[in-house]
């Protein structure tokens, strides 16, 4: 008999990972190709969504060739993409425009006046409803011919199989929670949506089949027709599925393009975490991000290792890593901040990344090293309003993503933490294995998320460095002050947005 496989996409803001999956959950192999990210001006971000879609399809084909499986041999279709995209689409299934990514912030002014008629902080420009406010505002003749507003996710499933849902963690219209609701509406109303909702697609459950994959996209990827494909999530649930820490005060941490720390709750509590997103029918994410994470190392490498990583490739990333074998903790005292594109509330989108302290005995490798640091400072922050608030604290953690390849930012971690660190298999790959269990529970071969956590295999485990830690609580506490003590000059130089 035929093994059976399940396709994952895992769709980042760089890039789109598609990895094949057996039934066990063993990843046998995957295909990734390179998002193109479009920046007009300094506070845009955009992507072409039909692009994307073929970086989807070429990907497919290539990793089906390269494992020798047929394509019938293919059980279902995940599809994890980053969220709140704004994808605008004309009764044709024709895309407006290019769309609107979760990074972009030019709805500075739209926040503004949101914010003051809701009669609560909203967010900023680089919120959701704000964007789509500005969009209405400024593109009308886009806004008025879009018979659907799409998220990345939605788009994927449209594109695969004609069904136009969209699913509860890429949901900002609709909520299974009466309280989100009623929040929701009340910002709709604020902004001048509350007329629009028809645009928008209905809400199912991410492990509910959405639909089959229609001939034309079963061409187009190289498939055969009639494969389920199920609701799927954004990468955010996706990726804290696949840590196993998806149940109530579990935690993780993931170093991706950004990165965060997540902590599952059964409800939101005001004034905890800066944002939430909802994970299921049942519990709702804290979410402490970094807009900036790995997006900060790798700017580092390109600007300080540029000609290794031409010659390199991908195998650069073993190479730096034994060039900061020799770094010590703390970077000779130099400190970085790693907020190339601003950040996220606590702080603010008008900072900037900068370097403290820099000497002549400094080079290349201590300036990587110290951006390492920093988004390690940045998560000792958010740990510790995690403690402070749920009055827990933590002994260990899972980390995930690209960057919890490394063991010296792992072991960094740990030190500046000073808790164990957990690195599950495959960590570049947790999207797409929470893609994975997603899809079990749609095929009722799993009944739901419990049994995760102890499914999940523990590949690496870093235990804090003692003698680091005095280090680490000294420049701690000069990096937590260097926002407050430079906001006022970063709002001179690049004004207050």
């Amino acid at each position: 008999m035929e093994e059976k496989y399940m396709l994952a996409y895992d769709c980042g803001t760089t890039a789109v990972k598609t990895v094949v999956i057996r039934m066990d959950g063993t990843v046998i192999g995957e295909s990734r190709a390179d998002n193109p990210l479009i920046q007009p001006y300094p506070e845009w971000a955009e992507q072409e969504p039909e692009v994307l879609w073929g970086r989807i399809c070429q990907t497919t084909k290539d990793v089906i060739q390269k494992q020798g499986i047929s394509p019938q041999s293919i059980t279902g279709l995940v599809f994890v993409a980053h969220w709140k995209n704004i994808i605008p689409v004309g009764k044709d299934g024709q895309v407006l425009r290019n769309s609107i990514i979760w990074m972009d912030s030019r709805a500075a002014k739209q926040a503004a006046r949101l914010n003051e008629a809701a009669g609560f902080f909203v967010g900023t420009g680089q919120e959701y409803w704000p964007r789509l406010m500005w969009l209405k505002e400024n593109e009308p003749d886009i806004w008025n011919r879009a018979e659907r507003i799409m998220g990345l996710n939605t788009y994927f499933k449209w594109r695969a199989t004609g069904q136009f849902v969209t699913e509860p963690s890429d949901d900002f219209i609709h909520a299974y929670n009466p309280h989100m609701q009623e929040y929701y509406d009340r910002i709709l109303a604020a902004a001048g949506l509350g007329d629009d909702i028809h645009k928008f697609p209905p809400i199912k459950p991410a492990t509910e089949e959405v639909g089959k994959i229609t001939p034309q996209a079963a061409e187009e990827l190289g498939l055969v027709p009639d494969i389920a494909v199920f609701g799927g999530f954004g990468d955010l649930p996706a990726i804290t599925v696949g840590t196993g820490c998806c149940q109530k005060d579990m935690v993780h941490i993931y170093f991706g393009t950004s990165s965060w720390l997540v902590d599952i709750k059964d409800t939101r509590k005001e004034g905890y975490a800066p944002q939430y997103f909802t994970f299921n029918q049942e519990f709702e994410g804290a979410l402490f991000a970094l807009q900036t994470g790995c997006y900060a190392f790798d700017w580092a490498l390109s600007q300080f290792y540029h000609v290794e990583r031409n010659i390199l490739g991908a195998d650069i990333f073993g190479f730096v890593d034994k060039q900061l074998e020799d770094i010590p903790a703390g970077s000779g005292d130099l400190i970085a901040t790693h907020w190339l594109t601003g950040e996220l509330p606590p702080l603010a989108k008008n900072a900037k990344a900068l370097f403290l302290n820099i000497t002549s005995s400094h080079d290349r490798r201590h300036m990587v090293h110290a951006v390492m640091e920093s988004i390690c400072y940045t998560h000792r922050s958010y740990l510790q309003t995690y403690e402070k608030k749920t009055g827990r604290t933590l002994s260990s953690i899972r980390v995930v993503g690209g960057g919890a390849v490394s063991d010296i930012w792992m072991q960094m971690l740990a030190d500046v933490l000073q808790i164990t660190v957990e690195v599950p298999e495959s960590p570049r790959y947790t999207g797409a294995i929470g893609a994975y269990y997603c899809a079990m529970v749609g095929l009722g071969l799993l009944e739901n998320y419990d049994a995760i956590y102890k499914d999940v295999r523990i590949e690496r485990t870093f235990i804090p460095n003692k003698e680091h830690a005095q280090i680490y609580d000294k420049l701690y506490n000069v990096y937590i002050k260097l926002f407050p003590a430079l906001k006022d000059l970063y709002s001179e130089i690049n004004g207050v947005y």
